[in-house]
């Protein structure tokens, strides 16, 4: 997930996620048969997506976060 400005659009942040696809999808609530290369994490969801960080993430009001899908 990452974290950008929402002034600058700049990142500011990345924290690495440790839940497979299916689930975050889930919990983003978009459709599993759906390809997408990135969506946007709703600000009431942040905390509960940053739950599966590798380290603690703060939610920052001044931020927009959105989670990248990357194939292997």
């Amino acid at each position: 997930m990452e974290a950008d400005d929402k002034e600058s659009g700049f990142l500011v942040r990345e924290y690495r996620l440790d839940i497979g696809l299916d689930d975050l999808k889930r919990m983003l609530d978009i459709d599993p048969d759906l390809e997408v290369f990135g969506y946007p994490v709703p600000d009431s969801l942040v905390p509960e997506v940053g739950k599966y960080s590798e380290e603690s993430v703060v939610f920052d009001e001044s931020c927009n976060y959105m989670v990248g899908f990357f194939r292997q």
